[in-house]
């Protein structure tokens, strides 16, 4: 596996984790704004937690959505995630959704009475516990899909690079065949001329060694490549 291999791999391997977590951010958001919206005034450190849980939820988000202009991802893993539909157009309508309700009961708890929000909040969670749950559930799958593809692709690869390698090594062995045999015949050949083929078939001598000096280096090879 290559670094560049590894690494695909983990990132796709840490985004499905990160979009894991974000069914638990978005139930902690619905949590922390009803329990904000029964005080008279609300928390400004739990606003502001729940801020940063916005704004996480929001960065993962945006990563996992290939046509997202904050993604960070390469392009070719946003191709793989394209091409697997990880993300489909819907799903990414109930991201941006959670959101832009979220940040607005946000803002307008820290400047109106809970009592009033109440019913726009249960309807938040109403849908973060129904909609939005099976959309990340399946956007979970999605990435996984995306993940699968990569190892796949690159097990295919490797297939093919191992193909390539033994039949070097297979071609390489009929050539050192070959050079044997005319070494050999060469070597008949010299003797049957008498004292006026004696350097030729020194030459010939000369090719049977360097044969032999070759198949033992593919030798070598073929035992490592199948041992690899």
């Amino acid at each position: 596996m290559t670094e560049s291999e590894h690494t695909e791999e983990a990132i796709l391997g840490d985004l499905i984790n990160r979009c894991g977590k974000m069914r638990m951010l978005s139930h902690r958001v619905v949590v922390t704004l009803l329990l904000e919206s029964s005080k008279d005034h609300a928390c400004t450190q739990a606003l502001e937690k729940l801020e940063k849980d916005l704004v996480e939820f929001s960065q993962i988000a945006a990563e996992v959505t290939p046509e997202s202009s904050r993604s960070t991802l390469t392009q070719s893993l946003k191709s793989v995630l394209e091409q697997v539909e990880a993300v489909s157009p819907s799903q990414s309508d109930d991201l941006v959704k959670f959101q832009s309700t979220a940040q607005s009961i946000h803002r307008r708890l820290g400047a109106t009475s809970g009592a009033t929000l109440t019913n726009n909040i249960e309807e938040l969670a109403k849908f973060v516990t129904t909609q939005l749950l099976a959309t990340l559930n399946n956007i979970v799958a999605g990435v996984g899909r995306a993940l699968d593809a990569v190892v796949a692709h690159r097990e295919m690869q490797s297939g093919k690079q191992n193909k390539m390698i033994r039949s070097s090594i297979t071609e390489l062995e009929k050539i050192s065949r070959m050079i044997m045999i005319i070494s050999v015949n060469a070597s008949i050949e010299a003797s049957r001329v008498g004292e006026e083929g004696r350097g030729f078939s020194a030459v010939a001598g000369e090719i049977r060694g360097l044969s032999q000096a070759a198949n033992k280096v593919i030798t070598s090879l073929r035992a490592e490549f199948e041992n690899s």
